[in-house]
């Protein structure tokens, strides 16, 4: 049985993460021959070098020569905060009676628009007033701003609209750059349009 992954989410920028793959699905529980229980893998990456690395739900991670199952033999312990957060986050089922919750950050759309604030994540209308977003494609106002030691000419904050760029599977919205008078990641994977 395998279980769904979330997203690795890291703020790490560069070009590391170049050939990259995003692991959708993965083993229930891992460990390495030294970890002294079993942990549920919160994420997992395919580097092009065929390596697979899976971050865990308490943090760690594993990679390498791991051992990996659905079912934890008899005796084995379970990491109690793996199995809590996978649990509450609704990756699997967890015992019978408990009720846990888990809510990581970063998965949903943003509050603000990535392009927020932004002096170069927007196309100006003609007027100079007005400039339309590249990362949800509304149009707001621009306005000065950042002070005298930050001065810059910028898209007002904004909610992002309808048209929100799809996230990066490694860094979200959390690092949406301009290049070519488009909205990417930094990490230079393209953001598609929304489905």
């Amino acid at each position: 049985m395998t279980v769904t992954l979330l997203p690795p989410v890291t703020s790490a920028s560069g070009d590391h993460l170049a050939g990259a793959e995003a692991l959708t699905e993965g083993p229930r529980f891992v460990r390495t021959r030294g970890m002294t229980r079993w942990h549920r893998p919160r994420s997992g990456v395919r580097f092009g070098d065929g390596r697979l690395v899976y971050q865990l739900w308490c943090t760690g991670g594993v990679q390498g020569d791991f051992l990996a199952c659905d079912t934890v033999p008899d005796g084995d312990v379970i990491c109690g905060l793996c199995d809590g957060k996978a649990v509450g986050a609704g990756q699997d089922t967890g015992p019978e009676g408990r009720v846990l919750v888990f809510s990581p950050r970063h998965i949903a759309p943003p509050k603000n628009c990535p392009a927020s604030r932004s002096s170069d994540l927007y196309t100006e209308l003609p007027g100079g007033r007005a400039g339309q977003c590249l990362a949800c494609s509304d149009v707001h106002p621009l306005r000065a701003m950042g002070g005298p030691y930050d001065p810059r000419y910028a898209i007002v904050q904004h909610p992002p609209g309808p048209g929100l760029i799809g996230p990066c599977p490694f860094h979200r919205w959390r690092a949406v750059t301009a290049r070519d008078g488009r909205a990417v990641c930094d990490c230079g994977r393209d953001m598609p349009p929304p489905a």
